[in-house]
């Protein structure tokens, strides 16, 4: 098998991306958890063909394997929080005068054991195919009244088919919590709506 060699980015953040994440920082209590978020975006941000945790850790100075996954999988942060703090940062830098689209995306996928992934129709096939799917609710300006043309997503939610639901076995394997219940679309889009809102 071969070794992918990549040339390693900058220990030092990017300035832009420093003042980028500097609203983000009292939501993650230790230092540590603040600078492989910083390594994490950096490498997110990369021309890395493949951008998960162990090519980023390759790519990135001062980071490793375990720093990132640590960040995605046990250190303490709230992901609401930060995405609250995101929308409200994109909120503030655009037009006023929006509408909210709630939409259903397909994800292809060839295994069974990533959450939710099972035979369904996906739209960007136009088929029936194995997938996840994830609702969500993107914030779009284009109008007359503007030159502005603007769409970013507000927020999403994995759905869980019925059949996932049930299968007490499957979500224990998959770290299903015990709080996420089964929802049609319209009733995760609906609670989407109410995140909005708020």
């Amino acid at each position: 098998m071969k070794t992918l060699t990549l040339p390693k980015g900058s220990p030092d953040p990017l300035p832009e991306l420093a003042a980028y994440l500097k609203p983000f920082a009292p939501l993650f209590r230790r230092s540590t958890s603040r600078r492989s978020l910083e390594r994490y975006v950096t490498g997110l941000l990369s021309d890395l063909p493949r951008k998960n945790c162990e090519t980023i850790a390759q790519a990135v100075a001062n980071t490793s394997l375990e720093q990132l996954q640590h960040l995605l999988t046990d250190a303490a942060w709230e992901p609401l929080a930060l995405d609250e703090q995101r929308v409200r940062l994109l909120v503030e830098r655009s037009p006023a005068k929006a509408v909210l689209v709630l939409d259903d995306t397909g994800l292809p996928k060839q295994g069974k054991a990533s959450v939710g992934v099972q035979h369904q129709y996906l739209g960007t096939l136009g088929k029936q195919g194995n997938c996840q799917l994830v609702v969500s609710a993107e914030y779009v300006v284009d109008g007359p009244t503007t030159s502005q043309h603007l769409h970013w997503p507000l927020s999403s939610c994995l759905y869980l088919p019925e059949t996932w639901a049930e299968d007490q076995e499957r979500r224990q394997s998959a770290h299903v919590p015990e709080t996420v219940t089964f929802a049609s679309k319209p009733e995760l889009a609906l609670q989407l709506l109410d995140r909005a809102q708020a």
